[in-house]
């Protein structure tokens, strides 16, 4: 470097406070310097000693483990929001029409391979894109049964328990009432469907349908064109 071209760029007159501001950097980049240097150099001998000595100077990730090994604990189960509004979920189980499994599944030996099945079961899963297979939400041998990803067992009419393990923020949003529906008032008791009633679990996605017809028009009166609809 041309040290003198540096210093005579460096007498260019500056902004008022830039000179000085840099020659305040400069001051504790060199403070901290030697601060540091000591320590740094300490450690460089240390190890150049222990180098020589033909010592380790660090040990390998598989001899870094703990001393005791931490005592197995059983999962716990997802308990809800406490903070969301108490609720009931509208029973399904008992409408389901090949309920109960164990009728058919009983006599059988459980595979569980996946593959393509036959009626009543759907040939393929519309869900996850390919990664969801049946048992990974039914048991494999208490088919009156779901589980969850832990292995305890759910009710049918507690699927959304299952459901919240990958959807938990539609979930969420059920359990405080911005998703899904609820039966009756809006006041009182509080009651609602489950995933299920609305989502098909082997093909959840909600597909496009008709409107609802409108409601009757009350007797006496006639029923109101577009452009008076949009007028009022």
């Amino acid at each position: 470097m041309n040290w003198r071209l540096h210093w005579e760029r460096w007498r260019v007159p500056q902004r008022p406070g830039r000179r000085a501001r840099h020659g305040l950097r400069l001051c504790l980049l060199t403070s901290l310097c030697l601060v540091l240097q000591p320590a740094v150099s300490g450690a460089a001998a240390d190890a150049g000693a222990a180098a020589a000595a033909g010592t380790p100077t660090h040990r390998s990730l598989r001899d870094n483990l703990p001393s005791v090994n931490p005592e197995a604990t059983e999962p716990k189960a997802f308990a809800g929001y406490p903070e969301a509004p108490p609720f009931t979920v509208v029973p399904q189980r008992d409408g389901l029409t090949w309920f109960p499994c164990t009728a058919c599944h009983a006599a059988l030996q459980p595979n569980p391979q996946p593959r393509k099945l036959n009626s009543p079961h759907p040939a393929a899963l519309q869900h996850g894109n390919g990664r969801i297979w049946c048992l990974d939400c039914h048991q494999l041998k208490d088919r009156d049964h779901l589980h969850t990803l832990a292995g305890q067992p759910v009710d049918f009419n507690d699927a959304y328990l299952v459901c919240g393990q990958c959807h938990f923020n539609r979930q969420k949003d059920w359990y405080f009432g911005a998703h899904g529906k609820r039966v009756g008032n809006w006041r009182g008791e509080r009651v609602i469907y489950n995933c299920t009633h609305c989502h098909d679990p082997h093909d959840p996605s909600v597909k496009p349908r008709a409107p609802s017809k409108p409601p009757p028009v009350r007797a006496g009166l006639s029923p109101m064109t577009r452009h008076e609809v949009h007028e009022r």
